[in-house]
């Protein structure tokens, strides 16, 4: 796969960076230091960005901060998941009222998941995703979402965990990513590290997942478990993941043989409303 151009690179950066910081503004010398382009290659880059709106620079201190045109196409990109939720809405009801779980549809937005829409009553006390609601797409989470990506971009998904992971934990992540994969759907196990994915938004909590065995690999035969999640993606028409539908809220442990029984059923609604929106299921 060809790689974009550098200056693509340093522009996609660019942005990510102020968009994980949509209130704050920074100076020239600041957005070159913290995204690590060159003074001159950053001045050219934000004179452009500016003079087509996607930033404003502030008259008096000459800070950049995101601009309006940046608006609109956060708008439409948003536009576009909600339509593919619609899609979704049905089947996410079925596996609700089947499995007496609630489900969720997300969807990978830069470097974020955000939380599209719910079906099913919330456990008590369980785990609770809101609609609008934001976790970072960072190991080992977002997993489904980057499984079937080229190696290039797993690697940069593996790049962004905290500077605790250590050689194992990497290597844990990687096993899990080929487990989905191969598998199909993912299975979140209940940790006990206050792990569940709506507690996960804190750079602390993170990390402290990623020390743990986050993603089931391997069904052991005599074994019962209790996952905190199970999710299984839907492909958009360029075989990409467009979107995720999760299971939570079980409850009590799943006896062996219930977890593919599950994971196939979930399958199933992934790849009816891949058809219905015309998507491409990923083939190796």
């Amino acid at each position: 796969m060809a790689r974009p151009a550098p200056s693509i690179d340093r522009t996609v950066a660019l942005l990510d960076f102020l968009s994980t910081r949509p209130d704050e503004s920074f100076s020239l010398s600041e957005l070159s230091r913290r995204v690590g382009i060159a003074k001159p290659t950053a001045h050219a880059m934000l004179a452009a960005l500016t003079d087509a709106g996607y930033l404003l620079r502030h008259p008096v201190d000459k800070t950049y901060a995101l601009g309006p045109a940046l608006v609109a196409v956060g708008a439409a990109a948003a536009a576009r998941e909600l339509d593919l939720v619609s899609y979704a809405r049905d089947e996410m009801e079925r596996l609700a009222e089947e499995l007496h779980v609630e489900v969720v549809a997300s969807a990978a937005v830069g470097e974020e998941i955000v939380m599209l829409a719910r079906a099913g009553a919330p456990e008590p006390f369980g785990v609770r995703l809101d609609v609008g609601q934001r976790l970072p797409l960072v190991p080992p989470l977002g997993t489904v979402f980057v499984a079937w990506s080229p190696p290039d971009e797993i690697d940069r998904w593996l790049r962004r965990v905290g500077p605790s992971a250590t050689a194992t934990d990497l290597a844990r992540y990687r096993a899990a990513v080929d487990a989905v994969r191969r598998r199909g759907y993912l299975v979140g196990l209940d940790t006990g590290a206050g792990g569940e994915p709506a507690r996960a938004a804190t750079p602390e909590l993170v990390e402290e997942l990623g020390h743990h065995e986050y993603v089931l690999l391997e069904l052991e035969q005599a074994a019962s478990y209790r996952p905190s999640h199970m999710a299984a993606p839907v492909f958009g028409p360029d075989a990409s993941v467009a979107l995720a539908l999760t299971l939570i809220g079980f409850r009590g442990q799943l006896r062996v043989e219930r977890v593919p029984e599950i994971g196939e059923r979930l399958l199933d609604a992934a790849r009816t409303v891949t058809k219905a929106i015309g998507g491409h299921p990923h083939h190796d």
